[in-house]
């Protein structure tokens, strides 16, 4: 079985690579476990070293936020210049929430909120971490209103809040059904496609 490494800037980016890798992956699996670098400065640091590795060792997914930039210029500025192709950076446009987002349905019955609630352009929103916290807030389900959503600061991530949000993408989210609301994500499983095929 062919492995590979997976690096995520927080908790979700390293949820999302998991089901990716189990879905889009067929024959897949990881070497180890998912690397959190609680943080995108450390992993794009990192980006010199894990192209090494992918260039002599196995392949490498990293999975980031763009953050509201254009991902184009952000892989040109943080892809090392001689970067193998197995070193493979992903950018959620503009958050990974989009991702896990864009799964609508699934979405908004973990989240007990209705269908129509959940975004239909989840990349178009301004901060999509702020929507999940919104949406979290209206829900059905008492446990997710108060611990999704800080309850100091309702637009704030509470204590539950990557327990949630991961946990559902983990039992839940279907990557081959968020693509279709998320052009990110449909060039992420292309080069998951693209790394089967070679």
């Amino acid at each position: 079985m062919k492995s590979l490494v997976l690096v995520g800037e927080d908790a979700l980016c390293c949820a999302l690579g998991e089901c990716l890798v189990e879905q889009a992956l067929q024959g897949w699996t990881l070497a180890i476990a998912p690397i959190n670098t609680r943080g995108v400065s450390k992993l794009k640091a990192a980006l010199p070293r894990y192209a090494q590795q992918a260039h002599h060792v196995q392949p490498v997914l990293c999975i980031a936020d763009t953050d509201g930039a254009c991902p184009v210029t952000l892989l040109q500025q943080w892809l090392p210049s001689a970067a193998t192709p197995k070193l493979l950076l992903r950018l959620a446009v503009s958050e990974a929430e989009v991702w896990a987002m864009a799964d609508r349905a699934a979405f908004a019955s973990a989240f007990g909120v209705s269908v129509a609630a959940v975004p239909r352009d989840p990349e178009s929103l301004q901060d999509a971490k702020r929507e999940v916290l919104a949406l979290a807030a209206r829900s059905s389900k008492r446990r997710i209103r108060e611990e999704v959503p800080s309850l100091q600061d309702p637009t704030k991530p509470g204590t539950g809040y990557n327990e949630y949000l991961c946990g559902f993408v983990r039992k839940s989210w279907r990557a081959s059904v968020a693509q279709e609301q998320s052009d990110s994500l449909r060039r992420a499983i292309r080069a998951l496609h693209h790394l089967q095929r070679t």
